[in-house]
């Protein structure tokens, strides 16, 4: 999922309509959510679900503004998160290194 923050009180500057796009590249850039904004106050949470996986699996992310409140032209996003599932770290996997030449990754410095 993802957040944006965004306020109301910017009035024209606010975004009321979001389009969020994935993909590779600029060429193969896919819609997987558009959201109405109606007058948001602080953080507004865009579920990413593209329908075939828990988590979308991407290189580029695209936050498109389609419209402006009050039809305004400039646009004010105070703030743009994006949340990813928990990987294990390395020490969590419980990889057994035997060999000397794999032992040197065992560990980060």
């Amino acid at each position: 999922s993802s957040g944006i923050n965004a306020e109301y009180g910017d009035e024209s500057y606010t975004p009321s309509r979001i389009s969020i796009r994935v993909g590779n590249n600029m060429l193969d850039l896919v819609e997987i959510a558009k959201v109405e904004i109606v007058e948001p106050t602080g953080w507004v949470n865009v579920d990413l679900d593209s329908g075939k996986d828990d988590c979308v699996r991407t290189f580029m992310l695209q936050v498109a503004i389609l419209s402006n409140n009050q039809n305004g032209r400039d646009t004010h996003l105070r703030q743009v998160k994006v949340f990813t599932p928990a990987l294990p770290t390395p020490s969590e996997l419980n990889l057994n290194f035997t060999s000397p030449l794999l032992a040197q990754f065992r560990c980060l410095k």
